[in-house]
């Protein structure tokens, strides 16, 4: 695929992500204040405790990779064989979901004991509401690594994009007509299974690909599981990192620290959204170098697309640092001030791991995932039994601040990986990317960082205004002193696209 598509997915996400986060910034303030702290918390809870059973073991990844395998090889009949395997393994796992769902819900009282009996009450209905619609949806999870795999990037975005603006709008429509947080959640259940069955036959129409349902092949289970083993363990760590906390304030905190807690990761998933919207699309293009191992070309695409992703991240990330703090305030309220420090713990580390996307993308290609994976569980792990030792204590911040020293701990070793196992030069990749821009940029945000704590910003205008002088500071500096050639004519490029 040449890159103008590449771009438009990446034009597309972007675009995506800059009006789901400005409805977002309006809505979930109004939200707060319609269903209340307590309301909120448990709603956040319910759809984190959920997503620990709604996981798709690795199997979307495997089965991007597998399909992009048999497209290049032109082998048709191998997808229809492999989807119809993948579809009845996920019915198959659907099935015992259920059932641990099931078991689940007689044990809440015994599992959350820091909420109250109303919100225990609440959380049953919403349990029972969320678990159904994420049984449903999880049938479906092979269209992602489909989509992915047929490079579908653009109605793939489509698609993401009017499921999350479609769940906000719905919420506020049934907000205003006095709606309930039960309202919330089948609302975004609800959205979520559609969306899945709209990918569903938008693949099956566009590529004429008819699932063979019919079709068993222990050898090809095996294979399939040998890859996605590996990326489910690592997803189970990155499921570890944060979306148990909520659970475990849940147990030893109260629904206030889960709400503060809640809205830092939102913000956080924002910021990863924002400086992460490349990821996977290169998976395809990796592929194909890898195919050719042509080191050379991996070397100059890990670079290129780092820098530009090293751009955006350290945008986004220093804008934070320097202005979050009057934002929080004017945007939720001097109650929810903690959120800063939530969010500064947690995002820290998407200035290195967002800039080598290429690098983890090779890892998944070459199958070597058992190489980060086991490692990558430990740290979160440890992060999860650290939050677990503060969070009565040090409440939503404590927490954060275990689960950010596991993350950066995990960066580390992760390093090592690219360099042993990929034969990647680390060093030239820091020289070329981080050593080249970082020190200028660190610089602005520092600097912007003292002026502002002698300026009153006290009002949506005065942030606005000062949070623009910095991105125009920050853009017109990074274009004339650090944007290479490449990068000036990408940045062109993108300009003159109607």
């Amino acid at each position: 695929m040449g890159f103008s598509n590449i771009g438009k997915g990446a034009i597309i996400s972007y675009l995506a992500i800059f009006l789901n986060i400005s409805i977002s910034f309006l809505y979930t303030p109004w939200m707060l204040r319609q269903i209340g702290v307590s309301d909120y918390g448990l709603y956040s809870l319910i759809l984190s405790f959920i997503s620990y059973f709604i996981m798709d073991f690795g199997l979307s990844s495997a089965i991007a990779r597998f399909i992009a395998r048999y497209r290049a090889e032109g082998n048709e009949q191998k997808i229809a064989n492999m989807l119809g395997i993948t579809t009845k393994l996920y019915l198959g796992i659907d099935f015992v979901i259920f059932l641990i769902l099931t078991v689940c819900y007689f044990f809440i009282t015994e599992i959350f004991k820091g909420l109250t009996f109303e919100e225990i009450e609440k959380l049953k209905v919403l349990y029972i509401i969320a678990g159904l619609f994420s049984v449903l949806s999880f049938a479906f999870k092979p269209m992602d690594g489909a989509m992915t795999a047929f490079e579908y990037f653009v109605p793939s975005k489509l698609l993401d994009m009017t499921h999350k603006v479609g769940v906000v709008v719905l919420v506020v429509i049934a907000l205003l007509l006095e709606g309930s947080v039960f309202s919330l959640v089948f609302i975004n259940g609800a959205v979520a299974f559609l969306t899945s069955l709209a990918k569903f036959f938008y693949w099956r129409r566009k590529s004429g690909v008819r699932i063979n349902y019919s079709y068993y092949d222990k050898r090809g289970i095996k294979e399939l599981f040998s890859y996605s083993g590996w990326t489910f363990i690592q997803g189970l760590g990155q499921r570890m990192r944060l979306s148990l906390v909520p659970s475990v304030l849940g147990i030893f905190s109260d629904s206030e620290e889960i709400a503060i807690f809640a809205l830092g990761m939102t913000l956080e998933a924002m910021t990863w959204t924002l400086s992460s919207a490349l990821n996977g699309l290169y998976m395809p293009t990796v592929s194909r170098m890898s195919n050719n191992d042509d080191h050379h070309a991996i070397h100059d695409l890990l670079v290129r697309v780092g820098r530009i992703q090293l751009f955006i991240v350290t945008l986004i990330l220093w804008g934070f640092y320097c202005f979050g703090k009057p934002f929080i305030l004017l945007w939720v309220g001097e109650k929810f001030v903690d959120v800063y420090f939530v969010v500064i713990f947690l995002t820290i580390t998407n200035i290195l791991s967002n800039t080598l996307q290429i690098a983890t993308e090779m890892v998944f290609v070459k199958n070597l995932l058992k190489y980060t994976t086991s490692v990558s569980l430990a740290w979160s792990f440890a992060g999860i039994i650290g939050a677990c030792l503060v969070a009565n204590r040090f409440g939503a911040v404590g927490c954060a601040c275990c689960s950010g020293l596991g993350i950066i701990m995990n960066q580390f070793y992760v390093q090592r990986v690219y360099r042993k196992r990929l034969n990647l030069n680390m060093c030239a990749f820091f020289t070329e990317c981080h050593l080249s821009i970082l020190p200028v940029l660190s610089f602005i945000g520092i600097i912007t960082f003292f002026i502002v704590n002698y300026i009153d910003i006290s009002s949506w205008f005065s942030l606005i205004i000062s949070a623009g002088i910095f991105a125009l500071i920050y853009g017109l500096i990074s274009y004339f002193f650090l944007f290479n050639q490449y990068e000036k004519n990408l940045f062109k490029g993108i300009l003159r696209i109607k």
